[in-house]
């Protein structure tokens, strides 16, 4: 390949060779990633072994072989990385890191490996409010909802098992929220470069809790908490909603449901998540067929009962053409659902009523994530399969 070419080159380059070298896996990793852009990938992946590196993309949620570097070509493109992030020397332990490029922070973790290191690059979600509630896949409905609690205080939480869109949804909701006339703390690893009204802490530089807690006496009105992991940030968390600011905070959950039950595990008083809990939004990925080439199918009869569709069903099928790359599909699409925290919620939650009660309630006019998911199976957004995936939990 070019890339590898020019770089045997440079090593071969007598007194040139550092700086040509430098060059050389420059123009890699500037090639890496305007591949990663064009292929919209999440994710980039060098997985050094014995004899050479294997190189891949995350696309549509899975990860696609895309091509092999030497050893030492992998090595130089290691250190380039961590050099511009101002990572350090790659060591013997796990580390982590934001690489700049073009306004973005991609993330960067490094593993220390049998043949050197494995670097997975990361990028960033989407930020820009523009595009809207439902452009992310949010129902219409569901995204006044959204909305009118992101106007007022209290809690929001956005629950997603990991590696299911929720820094997306975060980074949306708070550039929805935030304003000139509104600050906005946000709370995460690798920020991304703060933009007008935004203030940003680094979570893996700073306590957490200690963090929410000094937000309230900077006269934050919003704080956007990436990810609640434990009892004393999940705390810190009430206490600023209960003071007045509006707080949208990440919580690894399967459900809106499972993320209140997850805030009682921490034992957070009852009355208290009651009284500041405004919205709670759950999230996960479905992969999204290829518009170009999906084929309208026959679901079979085993689908449709899982599905509750009418025998012989019309639904979607992957087929694979240019405009996909063969795989059927195009990216990924997120289905949701959202609990409200209006005064009956409220209620059960103060009174401690069980998961079912909660959704029993909850749902009787918005759709929970399976109904979410066969609506786009129906549409032929997604494949009957990932329906059932996200129906089954």
């Amino acid at each position: 390949m070019q890339v590898t070419i020019e770089m045997d080159k440079a090593r071969a380059g007598g007194a040139g060779r550092p700086h040509t070298e430098d060059q050389a896996v420059a123009r890699l990793l500037e090639q890496l990633l305007d591949e990663a852009m064009r292929l919209d990938a999440s994710h980039l992946h060098c997985d050094p072994g014995e004899e050479h590196a294997e190189l891949a993309f995350r696309t549509g949620g899975l990860l696609h072989p895309y091509r092999q570097l030497s050893t030492e070509q992998a090595r130089l493109l290691v250190e380039r990385v961590t050099q511009e992030a101002d990572m350090g020397a790659p060591g013997q332990s796990p580390t982590q890191g934001g690489l700049p490029w073009r306004g973005q922070a991609l993330e960067v973790s490094l593993l220390p490996v049998l043949h050197g290191h494995r670097m997975v690059l990361r990028r960033p979600p989407m930020q820009s409010g523009h595009r809207g509630l439902e452009a992310l896949g949010i129902g219409s409905a569901l995204a006044q909802e959204v909305r009118t609690a992101l106007a007022d205080s209290g809690l929001i939480l956005v629950a997603s098992p990991a590696n299911n869109g929720r820094g997306a949804t975060l980074h949306m909701l708070a550039s929805i929220a935030a304003s000139r006339t509104r600050p906005l703390l946000a709370i995460a690893p690798n920020p991304v470069p703060p933009s007008a009204g935004v203030t940003v802490i680094d979570s893996r530089c700073a306590a957490v809790a200690d963090s929410i807690i000094a937000a309230i006496v900077q006269d934050i009105d919003v704080l956007m908490i990436d990810s609640i992991e434990d009892r004393a940030v999940a705390a810190a968390a009430m206490a600023a909603a209960q003071a007045g600011r509006l707080v949208i905070a990440g919580i690894e959950a399967p459900s809106a449901v499972a993320a209140i039950q997850q805030m009682r595990n921490w034992r957070i008083d009852a009355f208290q998540l009651a009284s500041t809990m405004s919205m709670v939004l759950a999230q996960r990925l479905v992969q999204r067929l290829c518009g170009t080439c999906r084929e309208p199918v026959q679901a079979s009869g085993s689908v449709s009962a899982l599905l509750g569709f009418d025998p012989g069903a019309i639904v979607y099928a992957p087929a694979g053409c240019g405009a996909c790359s063969g795989t059927g599909f195009s990216g990924q699409t997120a289905v949701f659902e959202g609990i409200r925290g209006d005064a009956t919620i409220r209620r059960l939650v103060n009174d401690g009523g069980d998961a079912a009660i909660l959704a029993r309630h909850a749902f009787i006019q918005m759709p929970n994530l399976g109904s979410a998911a066969r609506t786009l199976a129906r549409t032929g957004v997604t494949t009957p399969e990932e329906a059932v995936r996200i129906s089954r939990g």
